[in-house]
């Protein structure tokens, strides 16, 4: 049986399960005349069974384009840098830092990590190290309640709260000052992994808790 017979009894039988006229359309698509340029075309398209080198040839180029689109499918591009890399790595046990403790770990040490406080919460910054590090310029930062120089948008040292005090209760910012927190505390949940929270040490919440009670009665 030729390609083009083929190719004919395959149209024919598309055409007769769509309800359309076997014959006008395999008449229109493929004229009788075999030496017409759509009947040569359709030759060397579809392969003639009986001719072995056209099979072999076939059976060629289709395996270069299999592996083509394979090969592209399964291609991976450069490796980008992602947030996601810094999420999934390991988050140490979350725990309570007294300000004190916080400090120890102001990026001075490169064996140890560096974390920092907003709002409350202390944040792993670790994987920006050359920004909150010794040579960085958020380096006041490390170790310490950022809380205060955000809000404000303040990085110098006359920000941050007395180690020796108890954590700032941010009480006497404005409206204003609260925003613009409240934007950088965001902009830090979403980018570092929270690692504990900014708690005053055991002698300072006791006397807290005591001068709150005499406040109520």
């Amino acid at each position: 049986m030729t390609t083009q017979k083929i190719l004919q009894e395959t149209v024919a039988a598309a055409a007769e399960a769509t309800g359309s006229t076997t014959s006008k359309l395999v008449d229109n698509i493929f004229p009788k005349d075999p030496n017409s340029w759509l009947a040569r075309l359709a030759g060397y398209v579809v392969p003639d069974p009986s001719n072995h080198v056209q099979l072999f040839l076939m059976g060629i180029v289709g395996f270069f384009v299999v592996r083509s689109i394979v090969t592209a499918v399964n291609r991976k591009g450069p490796e980008r840098f992602s947030m996601d890399s810094v999420r999934s790595q390991p988050v140490p046990a979350k725990r309570n830092f007294t300000p004190h403790e916080l400090a120890e770990f102001d990026g001075k040490d490169d064996s140890t990590p560096v974390y920092m406080a907003v709002k409350g919460i202390v944040y792993d910054v670790s994987a920006s190290r050359h920004f909150y590090g010794p040579a960085g310029p958020y380096k006041n930062f490390s170790g310490r309640d950022a809380s205060r120089g955000l809000a404000f948008t303040n990085f110098d040292t006359s920000v941050l709260s007395d180690l020796d005090g108890p954590v700032d209760k941010l009480e006497d910012l404005d409206k204003s000052e609260w925003a613009s927190l409240d934007e950088w505390a965001t902009f830090y949940a979403g980018k570092y992994p929270p690692v504990g929270n900014l708690v005053n040490p055991p002698e300072l919440e006791s006397k807290e808790k005591s001068e709150e009670a005499k406040k109520d009665q």
